[in-house]
């Protein structure tokens, strides 16, 4: 039986977080050791860490610190583009309710354990964001740092001053909730089942005046393409197959560096890897290959800078590998994908 991993969550989503720590009081490399977490695993923005782990953190760094807000502050201190090609989909969206479909859509590339959805009631409409699967008590942390980012990206999109009718948060009330309403300069209730920005339904067709379409077209489709490559039913095989898809471009994603990205060691990485009935080089490998055909079909780039996306040292070597997972040189397979039809290595490389 594969044993359940637990959620990931991108290392992008913490960029900041040691600065935010140290000028809150607290010395962040102690707050790390606490959870075996070193230092150096946050300078690594497109690893990722268990869901868990970071929850922890940021209920740590509210002990050590002794800001009982402290995941709000950092959420309201934080810049949603930290997070990446996610931000520019949701910022360049022509509306609000697009942008937050984006969000639902991409969330899992980012966050393992989030979940964003709208629901519909007459009038109003529930922004919901709930956290899965961390097999903690309710993070409270984790939802208010969340919440905030979130409330920054929708300000980012509409105005600086925009507010919600409401916000309700899936934890208990704290002691004092101040900061609460300052930060969110709504009314501000605790207990719900979900976290939840309340707005007027119409507020979802608000269009977004910086949104640029191009921007917008071109981030949607690289998230496509790391969809495709990444099997839902699996986080932890999802998790590594995004990592080395964002990093085969610095060259071949070595175990050990993907490993200390995802906050494990190489063993267990492997270990995990094969309990799933495949090895690291082999999803190295089936990710280079999806990505090749897919940028093969976009005449755009040449054969050359298709290898150094891909992490290739030359051509030759690209070449080499497109023919061992196709039977065709890429040149060939680029000609009968612009002949209009479908390019016959398609067939057979879905291994």
């Amino acid at each position: 039986m594969v044993k359940r991993v637990k959620p990931m969550i991108s290392v992008a989503a913490m960029t900041g977080l040691l600065e935010a720590i140290r000028d809150a009081g607290a010395d962040p490399d102690q707050v790390l050791r606490t959870f075996e977490v070193e230092p150096s695993v946050l300078a690594n923005v497109e690893g990722f860490i268990p869901c868990a782990v970071f929850a922890g953190i940021l209920e740590e760094a509210a002990r050590a610190t002794g800001d009982d807000c402290f995941g709000l502050h950092f959420g309201e201190r934080f810049n949603p583009k930290n997070i990446g090609p996610l931000a520019y989909a949701v910022l360049n969206s022509p509306t609000v309710g697009e942008a937050d479909a984006q969000v639902a859509r991409y969330i899992k590339l980012y966050n393992q354990a989030g979940q964003a959805s709208v629901i519909i009631e007459r009038q109003r409409a529930y922004m919901r964001y709930v956290l899965t699967g961390l097999d903690i008590p309710p993070a409270r942390q984790q939802n208010e740092y969340g919440m905030a980012v979130r409330l920054n990206t929708i300000r980012m999109m509409v105005g600086s001053q925009w507010a919600p009718l409401e916000v309700q948060f899936a934890h208990e009330k704290p002691a004092n909730t101040s900061e609460h309403e300052r930060v969110f300069r709504a009314p501000v209730l605790f207990g719900y089942t979900a976290n939840n920005f309340i707005v007027q339904t119409e507020f979802l067709d608000s269009k977004v005046p910086a949104a640029d379409p191009g921007i917008y077209r071109i981030v949607k489709r690289y998230l496509d393409e790391i969809l495709k490559t990444m099997p839902p039913e699996d986080v932890l095989i999802t998790a590594v197959r995004r990592a080395v898809a964002e990093s085969v471009r610095n060259g071949e994603p070595s175990l050990g560096r993907i490993a200390k990205r995802m906050a494990m060691s190489p063993r267990t990485l492997q270990r995990h890897v094969k309990e799933r009935g495949t090895d690291f080089k082999k999803l190295v490998d089936d990710t280079r290959r999806q990505f090749a055909l897919t940028y093969l079909k976009d005449r755009r780039d040449s054969l050359t800078e298709i290898a150094f996306l891909l992490g290739y040292s030359d051509a030759s070597a690209f070449n080499r590998a497109f023919k061992r997972w196709t039977g065709l040189a890429p040149s060939a397979y680029r000609a009968q994908a612009a002949s209009g039809i479908s390019p016959a290595a398609d067939a057979v490389s879905d291994h």
